[in-house]
Order: structure tokens, then sequence, then C-alpha cells
């Protein structure tokens, strides 16, 4: 993500808190400006307390429900990119042992005395 995208996502949730919070506030007032007895207004506030708890836990178990699978993504990523390494490591262990077979055997045959014929 760029440093533009990501500027533009904390405006993004900036505005979308502002709008939260200013909703809260002007339904609060509504309700308690508006001409009700005491019970009445005690009963809408119940039922919008009630009501904003439950978009709060809906909005909270999506939230969650997002975050694990989102985790599983980068696990699931990240064992891919290990088992690629691991691979490489394996490919480059046996290549090296090869070489270093392949020297060995070249340094026995160059120790060898050459033997002449008559």
């Amino acid at each position: 993500m760029n440093k533009e995208e990501e500027i533009q996502m904390a405006e993004t949730r900036g505005t979308l808190k502002g709008a939260l919070i200013g909703g809260l506030i002007g339904a609060t007032a509504a309700l308690l400006l508006a001409p009700k007895s005491g019970r009445e207004l005690r009963g809408d506030i119940r039922d919008r307390y009630a009501s904003a708890q439950d978009r709060t836990k809906q909005l909270l178990a999506d939230a969650g429900a997002k975050t694990q699978e989102l985790a599983k993504q980068v696990g699931q990523h990240a064992s891919g990119v290990m088992d690629k390494t691991r691979s490489a490591i394996s490919t480059a262990k046996e290549e090296m042992q090869s070489w270093k077979d392949e020297v060995k055997s070249e340094s026995k045959d160059s120790a060898k005395p050459e033997q002449k014929f008559n």
C-alpha cells in the first residue's frame, strides 16, 4: 500500500468516525428535545441504546471474521514462502555437496603419481 492510499484510508476512517459520532449526538439531542413524557423518552433511549449495541456487536463480529480470514491468508502465504525457501536451501545443499564431491575426486586424481610405461 503506498502513501497516498494510506492517507486516503485515514481520511475515510476519520470521516466515518465523524459521521457516526455526529449521528449519535443528533439522535440523542432529538430524543432529549422531543416533546415526550419521561417514560416514553426513557423507552426510546433504551430502544436506541439496544439498537446501537446490536449494530456494534455485529460490526465487531464482522471485523473479527475478516481479521481471522486475513490471518489465515497470511499464514498460508507464509507457509508457501517457507516451503519455497526450504526447497531452495535443499537444492543449494545438494549442489554444494555435488561440487565438493567433484573437487575431492579431482584432487585425488591429480594426487596420484603418473605411471610411466617403458
